[in-house]
């Protein structure tokens, strides 16, 4: 079960991952965003989604 889990949040990580380049690109996230904020916002997206599919990759090697 908990490799199920955490091959869900491998993809989620992805999924945050896309978002945030998608955030950077068009420069909205439910509103139109400064180009500044969209940067931030972008990036923090991505460092998250990369910290989340880090973490969960760690997990299903470790567990294999």
């Amino acid at each position: 079960m908990r490799i199920t889990y955490k091959s869900l949040s491998l993809f989620i990580g992805i999924g945050y991952f896309i978002i945030g380049i998608l955030v950077i690109i068009y420069k909205k996230f439910f509103i139109e965003l400064e180009p500044i904020y969209s940067w931030i916002l972008g990036a923090l997206f991505i460092i998250y989604g990369l910290f989340r599919a880090y973490r969960s990759t760690r997990y299903i090697k470790k567990n294999e």
